[in-house]
């Protein structure tokens, strides 16, 4: 694209903020380079930018933000833009020339200032920014007090009233960029403490952070939250290795009083927990972990409604699974760990955990007979007595026992809902022509396989059935999805179910969109056999009975009716 038509390749949105930031003077530096330009640009951190040109022509264009790494074009691409088309070619100097010069030139500045001026200098830009005021002092502080550890959480707090509204709702177009700012402000200052071995404070704002993320009301569509979730983990584990026995104790502590609180949103619980139960290897705290469990375990055991559902997030079922894991980390006999499952036997997570040890072991038969039982166990929930099924048909696929296989097979097609035709053509392969074209029927007439419906008959050229079908719908996806092999077998049928939906849908139609889809089906039923003349009688009709709808005669005519 020209350089002159450089803001189409932008969103509207992206393009507001690359000016809103061009304005704001954020292009800290800009240079001609052998291809094009190079720019800085200040955002959550100095991002680079690349312009790539070719005989006034914008070839490509590069950006070292988050947002650019996705294949988009960015604020900050745009910024740049605007720079160059407001500066003339003479004012850009050269990259090289530039950064040399600039280097060389603070240098020279810094060492001609005095010791006692450049103290001074220091002091009061510390006085008047405060980000620099909290470098100076998390690098170079005697000791992190209450008050320095309160300026570095104001930081954060910081980033959140800069990216969020006067709610502190942050929405998609500033969640990641949010999300970045969070994470460099984690590793930029919990580095700095861990390096002056300020463990304490360094958990301390690791958790302030992973606090907020928690809890703050934010459009998370790109998973930002999670990417900062990750980072806190990291450090918490770069803590733990590093810090003291006393601060370990201290840390497990934490996470042991800080778990089921509402200290964070429920699914970032699971951080704190998958650290609690991974990275604490000491057996007395594992020991701890186990009697905090049981007695978790104990007060859900005297709930009236305990172990009443098969899972319930953070609930009994996770608990007993949890605590089986524990009980084989610290080497607790078999047969006390098998007692404890047959004690649980009514949760499905752990008859799992049996049946998958047995497939492991190869005892098939076994895990065939807790299989079986399962599914009457559980057979108030579809999902898992699916599941139970298929597990048995791709063990009996693999053994002689073919009545076994087949009667599985029986059970899953016409008990179990169908999302692929997969375990249907299993069945087929495994029966006589009489007794497929039984069970054809059948599965046709079954309410639980709609979702395979149409591939079905296709598969099985069924096509009146499946016309039928469509004649009975008020929607015409279905239609449109196998317009081309019906269109092609049953063309009159066809174009009168579209003429049908277009009389009904003519009624409710109200926007100018809506008319545009009509003029679709309009033009689609001219070419059907004598759809010409059908489509100009359905057009003149509506001229008609809806000429008060002008956008719709508007339409009308840009369709060529």
């Amino acid at each position: 694209i020209f350089m002159s038509d450089w803001k189409d390749l932008f969103q509207e949105h992206i393009l507001d903020r690359g000016e809103s930031y061009y304005f704001d003077g954020a292009v800290l530096e800009l240079h001609k380079t052998e291809h094009g330009y190079h720019g800085v640009v200040e955002g959550t951190e100095d991002y680079e930018v690349d312009i790539e040109m070719e005989g006034g022509r914008i070839c490509e264009m590069y950006c070292s933000c988050p947002y650019a790494e996705g294949g988009n074009n960015c604020k900050h691409m745009a910024a740049v833009l605007f720079e160059i088309e407001e500066q003339s070619e003479e004012d850009i100097l050269t990259e090289e020339t530039c950064q040399d010069d600039q280097e060389q030139e603070v240098e020279e500045i810094i060492e001609r200032i005095p010791e006692e001026e450049l103290r001074s200098f220091v002091k009061e830009i510390a006085a008047q920014n405060s980000e620099i005021r909290n470098i100076l002092m998390t690098r170079y502080a005697v000791k992190i007090d209450e008050k320095q550890m309160d300026l570095l959480k104001q930081g954060v707090n910081q980033h959140v009233w800069e990216y969020g509204d006067r709610s502190g709702y942050i929405d998609y177009r500033n969640a990641w960029d949010f999300c970045w700012a969070l994470e460099n402000y984690l590793e930029d200052k919990v580095d700095t403490l861990i390096d002056r071995k300020c463990y304490r404070q360094a958990f301390e704002l690791t958790n302030y952070v992973f606090r907020t993320i928690g809890n703050i009301d934010i459009d998370d569509s790109d998973g930002g939250t999670s990417q900062v979730a990750n980072a806190c983990y990291d450090k918490w584990k770069e803590i733990l290795e590093n810090c003291s026995e006393e601060e370990k104790n201290e840390m497990f502590s934490w996470f042991m009083s800080h778990l089921s609180c509402n200290y964070v949103i429920d699914y970032l619980e699971d951080y704190m927990e998958d650290f609690l139960t991974h990275e604490f290897q000491n057996r007395e705290m594992l020991e701890k972990m186990l009697k905090d469990l049981d007695e978790r375990i104990e007060m859900q055991a005297l709930s009236t409604d305990c172990g009443s559902t098969w899972s319930v997030r953070h609930g009994y079922e996770n608990n007993i699974i949890k605590r089986l894991e524990l009980m084989e980390r610290l080497d607790f006999p078999e047969e006390e760990i098998r007692e404890y499952r047959r004690r649980h036997w009514r949760f499905s997570a752990v008859r799992e955990l049996e049946i998958q040890e047995n497939l492991d072991n190869g005892n098939l038969d076994e895990a065939i007979r807790i299989l079986q039982e399962s599914k009457t166990l559980d057979k108030e929930y579809p999902g898992l007595v699916a599941r139970y099924s298929e597990q048995l048909i791709s063990i009996y696929e693999t053994q002689p026992d073919k009545e076994g296989y087949k009667k599985e097979l029986l059970y899953y097609v016409f008990e179990c809902p169908q999302n692929n035709l997969v375990h249907i053509y299993k069945l087929k392969e495994v029966c006589t022509d009489k007794e497929w074209e039984d069970y054809r029927e059948q599965i046709l007439k079954n309410p639980k396989n709609y979702n395979i419906l149409y591939p079905f008959m296709e598969k099985e050229g069924m096509y009146e059935s499946m016309l039928e079908c469509i004649r009975k719908e008020t929607f015409i996806y279905n239609l449109d999805k196998y317009e081309k092999v019906l269109k092609e077998k049953f063309p009159d049928q066809v174009r009168d179910i579209y003429i049908s939906y277009l009389r009904h849908e003519a009624e409710r139609a109200g926007n100018r969109k809506r008319y545009r889809e009509l003029m679709k089906y309009l033009k689609k039923i001219r070419r059907y056999p004598g759809g010409k003349e059908k489509a100009s009688e359905i057009a003149e009709n509506w001229r008609g009975m809806y000429y008060r709808r002008t956008a719709m005669m508007d339409e009308m005519r840009k369709a060529g009716f």
